[in-house]
């Protein structure tokens, strides 16, 4: 029998994780693709999305990707993201993705909001002192 197991690597700001899967199902700009065991060379951007892998012993998994970078060379895939979740329930997903990429959004609005604030305020400064208010 043909191994048909390949190794995915997982890449985020908070780590570095292995797996053994047969298959995997992610999604980029022209939609839902498939990867398995003996894939040609393969760079792509990924959406944010929802895919799922089959591990060895034929489990589904599934993830919720943040965007990111899936590449496949010499056997090997590799995903790279701000976020990866993964469940082997597919309903813990949405708990997951409420309780962390929705709430870190949020932050990043609130934190850009203040961030305009600051560079308007001193906009208003440097134009105080060009004027010498």
């Amino acid at each position: 029998m043909i191994n048909s197991a390949f190794r995915l690597k997982i890449v985020t700001p908070t780590g570095i994780f292995e797996r053994e899967i047969k298959h995997i199902r992610l999604k980029d700009a022209t939609g839902f693709f498939g990867i398995m065991n003996g894939h040609v060379d393969f760079l792509t951007i990924l959406l944010p999305s929802l895919g799922y892998y089959t591990d060895i012993n034929d489990k589904e998994v599934f993830l919720a990707v943040d965007g990111g970078i899936l590449s496949v060379r010499r056997g090997v895939i590799t995903l790279t993201s701000r976020g990866i979740f993964e469940s082997e329930e597919a309903w813990k997903l949405s708990e997951i993705i409420e309780n962390t990429i929705f709430k870190r959004d949020k932050t990043e609005l609130s934190f850009s909001a203040m961030l305009k604030g600051i560079e308007r305020a001193f906009i208003e400064k440097t134009i105080e002192f060009e004027r010498g208010i």
